[in-house]
């Protein structure tokens, strides 16, 4: 439609430099055809006579009577030409017939041209002092049509949705500066600058795209938004590319449906091809994951010396069931064969007996104290190295050590008053995690922020180094894939992490109510619905390698609190923070008619 139209508006046209026959706008393969018809021209290239390359495609204007063809930008060059730069004096369009030469040569690039190829030149009392080819002139001219359209450009005031305010002013020349748009100083050619205060952005900025695709987010197209939307303002954000902190006065790319953020600069720099942002170069294909352990698993990691010493489990033929334990003062028995309880203990069958050197439940085969006390130790505790070498403390050995704090079994560097528990000193060194493509190693950072929860945490962390990326203990291993619940019956409760597609309401976690971090991993139930805290649904045991036997005093209660882990208690919740205890040590009373529990937690932090 456009060629048309411009055949309609210049179909003809009288040319200086044809003036025996108007030039009519024709097409190249009109031309080209005409020729070969003509019989004159065996080869279907024709020469342009203002700059002798040729015609092969588009339009172009011709006299096919003379055999006489201009390109069309060709026929179309201004007259006249002002440069001070190139010469001091106006100069006009030529083609220099009218001189005896055949040739001349160019004062700007010094290349000799054909008399009838077109020229600027300065004409003065008939002699030709200054002669410049259109090659040298037309990027010249083009500069100057785009210096004068941003001259009138720079007359009109503009107003811009990013700056409602007050009205705007292009900038003529390019300036060094920081840009309230992309918050760069870079200069980046010309500019708008505010008429009533310090705003200033570049012209790039300015005539951003409103909606962008990106391959990593193909879903939804992004939208630009001048700050960040107040719906959002309840949580923390962060760029999807740089990792950095979401001002709320920044320019953006973002879905609101997926919750996706990233500043301008970083979109429009991540639709362009690149490379990694791994660091070392890692890619998913490149890792040997054989041999890891993959999370989230099926249950709760809470046993790592279950799992890693499973081989141990069995007993050998010719294996002694007497054993001298260096932890305890009596000798021990080694049982393969469930034991029947003895009449001391609690009338109730739901106590859970838990190994005196992990503090994880009692399973077969273990060993119990000879002379009859309450000692007891899963086999393959009994057979734990009395020194280990650990990844996280190479510079020292390691010593198996009984204390009466945590765990009664503890890893000690005596040199370096460095402590891992039993549990802690056997998890895995590499993992290899649901939520990032690349493996995690295990490492005790110094800047111990999770990428899952937010939370500051000082023990063991699962690490991407290369990507910045870390998952503290708890959320790397102890939420399983999926877990049930009463609210949704009949149905397991997958494990979530974000976006959650096709959900751009706020989430509010169905036990606590309260609104939940959109960007964080959740318990989330598409059949019904319903969204949950991973804390609440699936409660952290915090206080899991803590030995403790015998009574305690409450001042929340006035009878004294037996020490007790139960697989299930007779309000199943703490008397106190009204949270699911079962499998966790607590404190009940044991009078007949008081029904009182509580958690160790709420028990050691009543002051």
């Amino acid at each position: 439609m456009r060629q048309n139209k411009e055949r309609e508006d210049m179909e003809e046209i009288n040319h200086f430099s044809h003036k025996s026959h108007p030039l009519k706008l024709l097409s190249s393969e009109t031309i080209v055809g005409a020729s070969v018809n003509g019989g004159e021209e065996k080869s279907g290239l024709i020469g342009c006579y203002a700059c002798e390359k040729p015609i092969s495609s588009g339009f172009a204007y011709a006299c096919i009577q003379c055999h006489y063809f201009l390109h069309k930008a060709c026929a179309q060059l201004p007259h006249t030409f002002n440069d001070p730069s190139l010469y001091h004096q106006h100069l006009t369009l030529t083609d220099l017939n009218d001189t005896d030469s055949k040739f001349w040569s160019c004062n700007v690039c010094r290349i000799r041209k054909k008399s009838t190829v077109f020229s600027y030149a300065f004409l003065k009392d008939n002699t030709y002092i200054f002669t410049a080819c259109i090659d040298c002139c037309v990027a010249r001219i083009a500069c100057k049509a785009e210096a004068d359209a941003i001259k009138e450009e720079a007359k009109k005031k503009v107003k811009h949705e990013g700056h409602p305010q007050h009205t705007l002013s292009l900038k003529l020349r390019p300036a060094a500066f920081r840009c309230d748009a992309c918050n760069t100083y870079k200069d980046e050619g010309l500019s708008y600058e505010c008429d009533s205060c310090d705003f200033w952005i570049h012209k790039t900025c300015a005539s951003l795209a409103p909606t962008i695709q990106l391959p990593h987010h193909p879903n939804h197209k992004l939208v630009l938004v001048y700050s960040l939307p107040e719906i959002f303002f309840n949580f923390s954000y962060y760029c999807e590319t740089c990792n950095k902190y979401i001002q709320r006065n920044e320019w953006l790319y973002h879905c609101a449906n997926c919750r996706f953020f990233a500043h301008i600069k970083c979109a429009l720099n991540a639709e362009r091809p690149s490379t990694p942002r791994d660091g070392d170069g890692l890619s998913t294909v490149d890792e040997d994951e054989n041999g890891l352990l993959h999370f989230p698993m099926s249950d709760a990691f809470t046993d790592p010396l279950k799992l890693l010493h499973f081989e141990k489990m069995t007993r050998d033929d010719d294996e002694t069931t007497n054993i001298n334990h260096w932890s305890h003062e009596h000798p021990l028995i080694l049982h393969v064969q469930p034991q029947p309880k003895p009449n001391n203990t609690s009338s109730c069958s739901d106590t859970i007996e838990v190994c005196h050197g992990c503090v994880r439940p009692l399973s077969l085969p273990y060993c119990s104290c000879k002379d009859g006390c309450s000692f007891t130790l899963h086999k393959y505790c009994a057979e734990l190295p009395l020194k280990l070498q650990h990844p996280l403390h190479p510079d020292h050995l390691l010593a198996l050590i009984n204390t009466s704090i945590s765990n009664t079994f503890l890893y000690k560097c005596e040199t370096c008053e460095f402590n891992l528990d039993v549990n802690c000193a056997f998890l895995p060194n590499t993992i290899k995690h649901k939520s990032h493509k690349h493996r995690l190693i295990q490492v005790i950072d110094p800047k111990p922020i999770c990428n899952a929860c937010n939370k500051w945490f000082k023990g063991i962390s699962y690490a991407c180094k290369s990507c910045d990326f870390l998952l503290d203990m708890f959320c790397a291993m102890r939420s399983p894939d999926s877990i049930g619940h009463r609210y949704c019956k009949g149905h397991e409760i997958p494990l979530t992490y974000p976006p959650v597609m096709d959900h751009p309401d706020d989430f509010y976690c169905d036990i606590c109510e309260e609104e939940m971090h959109p960007k964080f991993p959740l318990y989330y139930c598409g059949n019904c619905k319903n969204s949950f805290h991973l804390d609440c649904i699936s409660r952290i045991n915090y206080y899991a390698n803590i030995f403790r036997e015998g009574t305690s005093n409450d001042s929340r209660h006035k009878h004294p609190l037996t020490f007790v882990w139960r697989k299930k208690t007779p309000k199943y919740v703490c008397s106190n923070c009204n949270q699911d205890i079962n499998g966790y040590l607590i404190l009940e009373c044991r009078a007949r008619v008081c029904n009182f529990s509580i958690c160790y937690d709420c028990h050691i932090n009543k002051y």
